[in-house]
């Protein structure tokens, strides 16, 4: 049996790549389990770099799983959104680096792509390994790597140019959307919102949501309202907490001590791209014990 503590000092590791593989924290968890059973299975001698051979097996487990995801959520009712992961600290207001690496929005268009050139550009361009070591893992040769990841990044960059807004700048449009959707002011969430924005509702037909994305600054502000998204300023049944999850700040809902909405922002260029609203009672319970 290899060493424990070996896999141990990699499990969030693990973790994270299994996680931006999959879009599902408890899918993320069975592959990184999976992977310490064949751990704990390895001789010794035959494992030469740990990493590199923990790396190799979680990737495996996770692409298998991957493809068996594809075709479950096809037959997803409404949209589909990544289970949100929940950052460490959990307090938004502890000061933390925006990570778009588990991005919902990074995730989302990560859906797009086929699980190879998936697998591909994350373990090159995110966990930062060279091509040779990469084809190992996924059984395939470098030259096929290199032209996945290739085919990966030229599409997120057509799809979502790399930009990482700043933490201040992030935190502005946050404050700003809470306050005008609060006080039910179109024109400032108009202002705050990108011409082309959408916002993408997941409820898993377990709640009500928009059936389909909402499209355009102006239908946004006014579905925001409509609803009441986020609560209005003289609404004591329903409040909001900041909270980090996807690498981000967002804005949980309670209705009561129950939780029925979790919003994170795709921020670009001083507006918000893209809003993505957790329904899913199922998804949502990633916050467990987080409502007082």
């Amino acid at each position: 049996m290899s060493d424990p503590t070996t896999f141990e000092t990699h499990r969030d590791r693990l973790a994270r790549l299994a996680y931006a593989m999959l879009g599902s924290s408890a899918d993320a968890e069975d592959a990184v389990q999976e992977t310490w059973i064949r751990w704990q299975r390895s001789a010794p001698q035959d494992v030469l770099e740990p990493v590199a051979w923990l790396t190799r097996v979680c990737s495996r487990v996770a692409l298998d799983r991957l493809r068996q995801l594809r075709r479950r959520r096809e037959e997803y009712p409404g949209t589909w959104l990544p289970e949100p992961l929940i950052d460490d600290p959990v307090d938004a207001s502890t000061p933390a680096e925006l990570d778009e690496s588990v991005s919902v929005a990074l995730l989302l268009l990560l859906e797009r792509l086929t699980p190879t050139q998936r697998a591909a550009f994350l373990l090159h361009d995110v966990f930062g390994h060279e091509f040779d070591e990469v084809a190992r893992m996924l059984d395939t040769s470098a030259t096929s790597c290199r032209k996945a990841a290739s085919r990966a990044r030229s599409f997120l960059e057509q799809e979502r140019p790399r930009f990482t807004p700043r933490q201040d700048e992030h935190a502005r449009l946050l404050s700003a959307f809470h306050a005008a959707s609060r006080e039910g002011d179109e024109a400032a969430l108009r202002a705050l919102l990108s011409p082309d924005a959408v916002l993408h509702a997941d409820a898993g037909g377990k709640a009500r949501a928009a059936a389909i994305p909402v499209r355009g600054a102006r239908a946004i502000a006014r579905f925001v309202l409509r609803v009441g998204v986020l609560g209005r300023h003289d609404d004591s049944a329903r409040r909001t907490e900041l909270r980090r999850f996807n690498g981000a700040p967002g804005w949980l809902v309670f209705e009561g001590e129950r939780l029925v909405t979790a919003l994170a922002f795709d921020v670009h260029d001083g507006r918000i791209r893209a809003l993505f609203a957790h329904r899913n009672p199922d998804k949502l319970a990633a916050f467990a014990g987080l409502s007082r």
